[in-house]
């Protein structure tokens, strides 16, 4: 098996980048292994777009510019489900590193506490592996109607459709700076993404009800109140609680400006 490894970069850390590629020289892979890396300033979707055509591989691996394996095992534990007809894809784990996470300044480590541990995604490009034969199948990434979140639930309802999605026991390190300002900016552009999805797939879109009742001012807010680690950190908790009612409007303005679009713009 051979693998066209794409990462999409914007305004990148070297010296991490540097790290990454070396971590892709010492898997231990027997395929041929092509990375593509693209800096030309376009949104993810379009990115991934532009690589995948660029492949010369017909297994396609994404991986973001910060997202580093955890393993010499991760590349062939990721692609080995592929080996499968039905398989068409594989999602690799995703870890905050603790003692990255510690660096962040207090209130950027308040608004990402919830993802300071092991997360499973259903998808999410940070570690993914596709057959780039269902990918052109399906259309590619949908880049019209997703810029730089959504993109990846869309994929994953349309390879749902049609295949297999493999969960193999192996997991990126996800080293991306917070900060309160950029913090604020991501989550207005994940609830965007997230109503785009519920406007166009309605309840084909996971917890589609759950994101509609957070996206009602007052009724949601309870919703956010609970999703912190209170045991874990009950200081951060008590700065969440204070903060909340903000990060409710932010992201009900965020929802319903996709959902009314049926499109991520922001």
């Amino acid at each position: 098996m051979n693998v066209s490894i794409i990462m999409p970069l914007f305004k990148y850390d070297k010296k991490l980048l540097e790290k990454i590629l070396k971590a892709i020289k010492k898997q231990d892979f027997d395929g041929k292994i092509e990375i593509i890396k693209i800096d030309k300033g376009f949104g993810l979707a379009r990115s991934l777009n532009y690589g995948i055509k660029e492949a010369k591989y017909d297994v396609i691996v994404s991986l973001h510019q910060d997202c580093l394996p955890s393993s010499n095992k991760w590349l062939v534990t990721l692609t080995n489900p592929l080996l499968e007809k039905k398989v068409v894809a594989s999602v690799s784990k995703v870890e905050l590193p603790y003692q990255f996470w510690k660096g962040f300044s207090f209130f950027a480590r308040v608004f990402s506490a919830k993802e300071q541990k092991i997360i499973k995604p259903l998808m999410d490009e940070k570690g993914c592996a596709y057959k780039k034969s269902v990918l052109i199948r399906v259309g590619l990434f949908n880049e019209k109607d997703f810029r730089t979140a959504g993109e990846d639930f869309d994929m994953y309802i349309k390879l749902k459709k049609i295949g297999k999605i493999a969960y193999p026991d192996c997991k990126v390190l996800h080293f991306h700076k917070h900060t309160f300002k950029n913090r604020f900016k991501k989550e207005l552009q994940l609830s965007n993404g997230f109503g785009a999805l519920v406007g166009i797939y309605g309840r084909e879109m996971p917890k589609s009800a759950m994101g509609l009742i957070k996206s009602i001012p007052i009724l949601g807010l309870p919703l956010f109140i609970i999703n912190f680690p209170y045991k874990r950190w009950f200081l951060g908790g008590l700065c969440w609680i204070i903060l909340c009612p903000i990060i409710h409007l932010v992201y009900c303005y965020g929802f319903w400006k996709g959902f009314l679009n049926n499109k991520q713009i922001i």
